[in-house]
């Protein structure tokens, strides 16, 4: 940084950091339910190269921030491109400081490829990008023209500070346009003085999302509490009714969400991140939140979805008891009154289950949560390797059936911020483990998808049967009638109920089973269920296989835990798609 004002430069960094720790510091007064009481905690992501790097991680470190390292090396040969003498100092100073050190398997030999892949991470980590940069585009690979423009590219907010003029900060994003910008470049960026614009980024970045729905659903998402039993028993029995499986322990005893959270940790243990070190490290209490998230998120998605499942199998069916007994006066004249106060006791408890389900949000509770889960599953896996997938947890304003629910993603994306950078060095051995953990999840979810495509498969098959033999026998109904009838066969049977009566109940009460059969299979969808189950397992067998044939190589098995997210994701979003539209409805 010859010819560089260090001095000038190092105030307008402490500027535009003090800048936005007041913005977030308003933030979190402006929306207290969302945020802790603390002062908000910010985090500074550093290669600690010498120069600019230093200046940044010096004054983040006095400012109160949290400085996090991500080396291109190994820390030992790292430290060998600093010179003897205090530029030597400041790194190990520095890196002594560091909350978190991520070590990255570069080498000297391919260093700009090192210096890329640090690039890279940092953009994976950070919300806004602090660039200390002479404005000169050719810089080549892995320079920090080339990382202005990739964050530029990928809608993170830039603070340039000009190194070589006296130009105040200016703050280059997408986001300063109301018109949407697919290919955004450093040329045609919209800009904007930072210190006026910086407490906007941090806004847009932080503020819980204001949709209604999403309120409501955060509100009840931190009064979650996992419920000790159920009285939602309707689905569970209908399974072991069709005998796809038996009615198990957990039906009436759901999960706890302690459980669920140790089920994930016991998975992350094996790539060996520090989540079981004493409570004197930091890096615990980041990943404690997000297995504790979501635990009380997937065990949340369960209790409701079994709630949710049960609430519509529970409609139909009450609706073609309903219609039974509407008929049944025609074979029991003498006890018409308690038949019509049990047809209304069908009707009424059909009311009272549908506005239960609309008041206390089954449906909703559903789906957003197991959507939470699944983004906290895949934000566990890949931040492993330093991925964070801040761009993916956008938040919407919108609630369309096909993105992630506002509140969904802010969540993840706040808790995506909490983890922050494994401290660890991703040597060799480290890398194997964590394949062995993505390869253990891949098998986990192999059996968990085959087993619920072939449960699906089956209750669709069944219940497709049953809707068959009730059709079929209303056909035999009705011909039996027209032989008897035609025959001469007398029709009178017992008093006043003769052939004619039994016939008219049947040809009535077997269709409205029918009816209240197809129903069922079309609300739950069970044949797209096992579709897309299988089409999961089939993507995952085939990631298994690559990955089995990798080399143990970061880039490699970075690209591979992010297609392992998607593929998770992807399945949850086609799974929302299909339900986002079959709320809780009076049956008819």
């Amino acid at each position: 940084m010859d010819g560089v004002d260090r001095e000038a430069l190092a105030q307008a960094v402490q500027t535009a950091l003090a800048r936005i720790g007041e913005a977030a510091l308003h933030v979190q007064k402006s929306h207290p339910a969302a945020y802790a009481s603390q002062p908000p905690q910010l985090r500074m992501l550093s290669a600690l190269a010498d120069g600019a790097d230093t200046i940044v991680a010096k004054a983040a470190l006095a400012a109160g921030w949290r400085v996090d390292a991500c080396l291109p090396f190994p820390r030992e040969q790292y430290a060998n491109d600093f010179s003897a003498g205090a530029h030597h100092d400041d790194f190990v100073s520095l890196l002594d400081q560091a909350t978190s050190t991520f070590e990255l398997p570069g080498n000297h030999a391919e260093a700009t490829a090192a210096y890329e892949a640090v690039g890279r991470l940092l953009l994976e980590q950070c919300d806004v990008l602090l660039a200390l940069w002479d404005g000169d585009p050719n810089r080549g690979r892995g320079g920090t023209s080339r990382v202005v423009a990739d964050a530029v590219a990928r809608h993170i907010p830039v603070i340039h500070l000009n190194t070589h003029t006296d130009a105040p900060a200016e703050l280059l994003w997408t986001g300063l346009s109301d018109a949407e910008i697919e290919q955004p470049s450093v040329e045609i960026v919209p800009r904007a003085a930072a210190d006026v614009a910086i407490a906007q980024v941090v806004a847009a970045l932080t503020i819980p999302p204001e949709h209604k729905v999403d309120t409501r659903m955060l509100a009840r998402f931190y009064k979650e509490r996992a419920a000790t039993s159920t009285p939602a028993l309707p689905y569970p029995l209908l399974l072991a009714i069709t005998g796809v499986r038996p009615i198990s322990r957990r039906d009436m005893k759901p999960m706890q969400a302690d459980a669920s959270s140790a089920e994930l940790r016991a998975l992350l243990s094996h790539s060996a991140v520090e989540i079981g070190d004493d409570g004197s490290n930091p890096k615990r209490e980041f990943a404690d939140r997000l297995t504790h998230r979501y635990g009380l998120a997937d065990t949340a998605a369960s209790y409701f979805a079994q709630v949710f499942r049960s609430g519509f199998v529970a409609n139909f069916t009450l609706a073609a008891i309903a219609v039974m007994l509407a008929l049944s006066g025609l074979l029991f004249p003498a006890f018409k009154l308690p038949i019509i106060i049990g047809e209304l006791v069908c009707v009424i408890l059909i009311l009272i289950n549908t506005n239960a389900g609309k008041r206390f949000g089954w449906h909703e509770r559903w789906m957003d949560n197991r959507h939470l889960a699944e983004q906290l599953r895949a934000l566990a896996l890949t931040s492993v390797l330093g991925e964070l997938g801040l761009r993916s947890h956008a938040s919407h304003s919108g609630r369309d059936a096909a993105a992630v629910p506002g509140w969904v993603g802010w969540l993840a994306r706040a808790t995506a911020r909490e983890t922050g950078l494994p401290n660890v060095n991703a040597d060799t051995a480290y890398l194997t483990r964590v394949r062995d953990m993505a390869l253990k999840l891949i098998d986990e979810q192999m059996a968990y998808q085959q087993t619920n495509a072939g449960r699906m498969h089956k209750l669709e098959h069944r219940l497709h049967q049953a809707g068959e033999v009730l059709f079929i026998s209303t056909i035999v109904a009705c011909v039996a009638w027209i032989i008897a009838k035609i025959s001469g066969i007398p029709m009178g049977l017992v008093g006043k109920v003769g052939m004619t009566e039994i016939v008219t109940f049947l040809t009535a009460v077997l269709p409205a089973l029918g009816a209240s059969i197809y129903g069922i299979r079309m609300q739950g969808d069970f044949a797209g269920v096992a579709f897309r189950s299988q089409v999961t397992v089939s993507r995952l067998e085939r990631l298994k296989r690559a990955m089995l044939k990798d080399p143990i190589d970061y880039a490699r098995l970075s690209a591979r835990l992010k297609n392992l997210a998607d593929i998770m994701l992807t399945d949850v979003s086609n799974w929302r798609t299909t339900y986002q539209a079959r709320p809780l409805t009076l049956p008819g």
